[in-house]
């Protein structure tokens, strides 16, 4: 072969190469595009099924769970026997914290709730122990082991917690004398920190 065809040969074949790796590298950016363009669809359906739905409360308008929101009345069973509503403490400073007896954070934290609620009561102060989704004979032998003297009411179906948004325990609200939520705290909640945010109300 002269060197002429040997070079025509070898420039076919550098070409077709080159044409290999383009078509290479265009399979593989296209398959970047599609992954991508799927792990993005996926970020965006989890991040719209983590959206918090609206809740409503017993009169069918929107809970303003949060600092600055006014409270929505509730009517649910008590570990003392009968009904309880929030409206019943209206003009009361209303501690009301969202707890179950497996929950570490939350028992940590109930010898101080219950030392603050039984310091203050006098002045106004309603401590509302919500337990969520626990049988009476789950709570009851808690209770009384501990000798708390705050009242327990029974979130049976979770309703209430659904009413204010509430999703992981414990929760503590702190409400005023006007119905007005003036803290929201996720997790264990200090006397200290009771005594900085509660007592300025009670005066």
């Amino acid at each position: 072969m002269s060197n002429y065809h040997r070079s025509v040969a070898h420039g076919r074949r550098a070409a077709q190469r080159q044409k290999k790796v383009r078509q290479n590298n265009l399979m593989l950016a296209a398959a970047l595009v599609l992954i991508l363009g799927g792990l993005g669809t996926l970020i965006w359906m989890s991040l719209k099924t983590a959206e918090p739905k609206p809740t409503t409360n017993s009169y069918g308008a929107p809970a303003l769970a949060q600092q600055g929101g006014t409270v929505t009345d509730f009517s649910i069973g008590s570990l003392a026997g009968g009904n309880i509503a929030l409206s019943d403490y209206a003009g009361d400073v209303v501690i009301m914290n969202f707890w179950a007896t497996w929950c570490p954070p939350c028992r940590a934290e109930m010898p101080g709730l219950n030392r603050f609620y039984e310091a203050h009561h006098d002045e106004g102060l309603v401590l509302l122990a919500i337990n969520e989704e626990e049988s009476v004979e789950t709570v009851r032998p808690f209770i009384q082991a501990n000798n708390f003297t705050f009242p327990v009411l029974l979130d049976l179906q979770g309703k209430v917690a659904q009413q204010y948004s509430t999703r992981s325990f414990p929760t503590t609200f702190i409400i005023d004398r006007e119905g007005v939520i003036q803290h929201v705290q996720t997790g264990e909640i200090s006397e200290r920190e009771l005594e900085a945010i509660v007592l300025p109300l009670l005066q």
